[in-house]
């Protein structure tokens, strides 16, 4: 049965606007974390306590805190504060708000978890090969890049969580249609409704879009080249797939500079620490 992909789209669209979906919320510890890092009198203690009833919050962060990708000393830390010291409070929190899309955002139904799934391996993915790219080139901060390449398509997981029920009933070629048509947008208003930085909400709603009103911002080139080397090398992906398109000739990295050494040292990041990243995100 043929299925009209547009006005299932403006159908959610409409129940947004008229507050019959709702946005995910950000968790009770994230919003406490959120209010101590603005907070100057408050420190790294505050945010262990805020967590600490947090079981998997506080699993997740020691446990990131301790990974080569985040680790600045030789010594392993088993105390939450010290592990909110090593990455520091705001990158805690923005942390937290990136692990809240992989598992705080969930559905019941069996089809649409596997959506979920394959884009926060995904996103990982991007994430690990972002990051890298950013240690190589130098132009955009390593940390920052692994956040936004985690953030970049928060608006599937918006969507889907959102609307489960109008998703559901379709078949899945059409369920991928409909959220392709409305994951920028809807994580650009996800981001900004958790009151990230704009970068953040910039690049989730822009990313692999080539146009005369792109943002100018160089992470967003590092996201979008990430992307392309994750897809390069071999990753099939549900939604933004690039096709054919030459390495050397794809704009976001022509804008980078990005040389062949640098494309390969990633492709081999990705062979290497994918499956330590994995593990330690959970």
């Amino acid at each position: 049965m043929s299925v009209d992909v547009g006005k299932i789209a403006e159908e959610i669209r409409v129940r947004f606007r008229a507050g019959e979906a709702k946005l995910p919320l950000l968790p009770e510890a994230v919003i406490q974390v959120r209010r101590i890092v603005q907070d100057e009198s408050q420190g790294a203690a505050d945010i262990a306590r805020a967590l600490g009833n947090d079981m998997t919050f506080s699993a997740t962060v020691l446990r990131i805190a301790n990974s080569a990708r985040f680790k600045s000393g030789s010594f392993e830390i088993r105390s939450l504060p010290m592990a909110i010291q090593r990455l520091g409070g705001r990158r805690t929190l923005q942390l937290m708000v990136a692990i809240s899309a992989k598992i705080h955002m969930q559905v019941k139904n069996k089809a649409l978890q596997k959506i979920l799934q394959q884009t926060s391996a995904h996103s990982l993915s991007v994430a690990v090969a972002a990051q890298h790219l950013a240690t190589l080139i130098q132009s955009a901060e390593p940390e920052e890049a692994f956040l936004a390449g985690m953030l970049h398509d928060i608006g599937v997981q918006a969507v889907v969580c959102a609307v489960p029920d109008l998703l559901i009933p379709l078949e899945h070629a059409d369920k991928l249609k409909v959220i392709q048509r409305l994951h920028r947008e809807m994580g650009g208003r996800l981001l900004n409704h958790w009151d990230m930085p704009d970068v953040f909400e910039t690049i989730a709603s822009h990313h692999g879009i080539e146009s005369d009103d792109r943002p100018r911002d160089k992470l967003i080139d590092f996201i979008d080249a990430a992307d392309f080397l994750v897809q390069h090398n071999g990753v099939k992906v549900l939604f933004d797939a690039i096709g054919d398109v030459d390495i050397q000739h794809y704009p976001p990295i022509q804008r980078l500079g990005a040389t062949e050494v640098h494309l390969a040292a990633v492709e081999i990041e990705l062979e290497t620490s994918i499956g330590d990243m994995q593990a330690t995100i959970g």
